[in-house]
């Protein structure tokens, strides 16, 4: 509802408006007059005026007067002048002062209340403009709030796949997410891997200082650059720099080493980082699977920034023949009979060509090096698999392409079957850690000795086992301690804290604390309550 104001020295033409006029069909809560501005403004600050209707020449201080106070005071209000002076210059200040209208009397009240009624829509539609504004800001505030989300989940799309990397779909993302890309300009990806935790985490503590970590990275990779980090769908942190400087190279090596420095001090791990070379988001995908091969791979060294363009360089990777990745691929998944299919079709293919002997001795050494980065990956030692050395079998087979191929098709898949018998729901490699732990409990152990017995990368080990598993490396070995504690609490009267040795724990207070964390009750309480029983 809203508050008409009319506002007259003479109180006849006051009662003639007032009383003249039916305002009942109009929404009205209230209708005040006024004699002169003093009390015009009296009444506007008691209550919200919506319509004021004035007479321009009053004693003492006229409507213009009036009009330039309501501006400023009660902006929302709207001003309909009424004057028995057809002044060219009050009808000019009127204007200046933006008022809704400028009427002569005697006022013909039917046309006063038109004036009125379209003064009422003015306000009504200020109103549903300051509302839509208001609920505007409110979303746009909102949307920023969770635009790194959104610009996160965008690139996780990317690289997963779920979009495809095309220009009807990019160009649009780019403009919506307001990112300084386009399908041409360059992106540096960097790989950051979490080597070490210098402290046990449980799950959630890990998810806080990975977060921790990301904006650690903004903060010192990126600086002024234009870029984002993002955390990949497996638990793998990528900086994304869009377009770089000249130059940026020395430059963000030199950022990687402080970033290194600075997590090591400050967030208590050891990470890494890998630096991709400039691609277009097209090469996006390709560039971060290599940058996650280059992690795989490395087991010695930790706490280092490493280039792409020095793992790429002639002689790091064999010159593997086409289509040996594709077979990796099935080598891994066990699918022994259709990987065997794909060796005869790649290899009788070429038949009718001139092979010659590079080309044979390129394909062996190409297909011996897959097979073991496969077998590694699964943590399967290629002695298990050929304990008779049938890799070494290669002057043999390059004799031809005919010996070649069922080399091939034997010597691969003999791999892929040993893989195909593996368990399906938890890898090789994460089975022997589990049994490692289960069999080391008293022991005091970390990611970094259990990535060795398996000879995987630390931080590869930790996100393929939480992927696996559903818990961390922590949380899985302090639950099978509490397990194993528990078990000796109850059932035997060995000294609480040789129980507590037994299972790891060096320091009783710890110990006892977690205890009762985990479980409500004392060792002591836990024991007479299980022993009682």
């Amino acid at each position: 509802m809203y508050n008409l104001l009319v506002v007259d020295d003479e109180e006849i033409a006051i009662r003639g408006i007032l009383h003249g006029i039916d305002w009942s069909g109009l929404p009205f809560a209230n209708v005040f007059s006024a004699c002169d501005a003093e009390e015009a403004r009296q009444i506007s600050r008691n209550h919200p005026i919506h319509i004021m209707i004035s007479d321009i020449d009053m004693p003492s201080e006229n409507g213009i007067e009036l009009l330039a106070w309501v501006n400023e005071h009660s902006p929302q209000t709207e001003t309909i002048f009424l004057t028995g002076h057809a002044d060219f210059k009050y009808a000019q200040q009127a204007i200046h002062l933006d008022s809704f209208d400028y009427l002569l009397k005697p006022i013909d009240h039917e046309l006063l209340k038109n004036c009125v009624e379209r003064a009422l829509g003015s306000v009504q539609e200020r109103e549903r403009e300051e509302a839509f504004g208001k609920t505007y800001e409110f979303y746009y505030e909102q949307w920023n709030k969770q635009l790194p989300l959104l610009i996160e989940r965008f690139w996780q799309d990317v690289l997963n796949e779920r979009i495809a990397v095309a220009a009807e779909q990019m160009e649009p993302a780019f403009t919506l997410y307001g990112l300084p890309l386009d399908m041409a300009k360059p992106i540096v990806p960097v790989l950051i891997s979490v080597e070490e935790w210098k402290r046990g985490w449980s799950a959630r503590d890990e998810e806080i200082m990975t977060y921790a970590l990301k904006n650690a990275a903004s903060e010192i990779l990126l600086k002024e650059e234009h870029g984002h980090v993002i955390e990949e769908q497996n638990g793998m942190l990528f900086a994304l720099i869009y377009e770089p400087q000249e130059g940026y190279e020395p430059l963000l090596e030199a950022r990687c080493s402080d970033y290194i420095c600075k997590t090591e001090e400050y967030l208590y791990c050891t990470v890494s980082c890998y630096i991709g070379e400039p691609v277009t988001v097209r090469g996006l995908l390709p560039s971060v699977r290599l940058l996650s091969e280059m992690e795989r791979c490395n087991i010695g060294r930790t706490g280092t920034v490493f280039r792409l363009s020095e793992f790429r360089k002639p002689g790091k990777q064999s010159s593997a023949a086409p289509n040996l990745p594709d077979l990796s691929a099935l080598i891994e998944a066990g699918r022994k009979q259709e990987l065997q299919l794909r060796i005869e079709e790649s290899l009788g293919r070429i038949q009718a060509q001139q092979v010659d002997h590079t080309f044979l001795v390129q394909y062996y050494f190409g297909l011996v090096h897959t097979v073991f980065q496969t077998l590694q990956k699964k943590s399967v030692s290629p002695a298990e698999v050929y304990p008779g050395g049938e890799w070494k079998d290669g002057e043999q087979a390059m004799k031809s392409l005919a010996s070649m191929k069922a080399w091939a098709q034997q010597f691969a898949g003999k791999a892929a079957e040993m893989l195909g018998k593996q368990d399906r729901d938890v890898s090789s490699a994460i089975a022997k850690v589990q049994r490692y732990i289960e069999a080391n409990l008293h022991l005091e152990m970390n990611r970094e000795a259990l990535a060795e017995h398996v000879y995987l990368n630390p931080a590869y080990l930790s996100r393929l086992f939480r992927k696996e598993t559903g818990k961390s490396l922590t949380d899985f070995t302090v639950d099978l301690r509490l397990t194993r504690a528990k078990s000796e609490l109850a059932k035997s009267n060995i000294k609480i804290s040789d129980i507590a040795g037994s299972v790891g724990y060096s320091n009783f207070s710890h110990f006892s604390k977690l205890f009762k964390k985990t479980t409500g009750l004392t060792p002591q309480e836990y024991r007479k309550k299980y022993q009682d029983v």
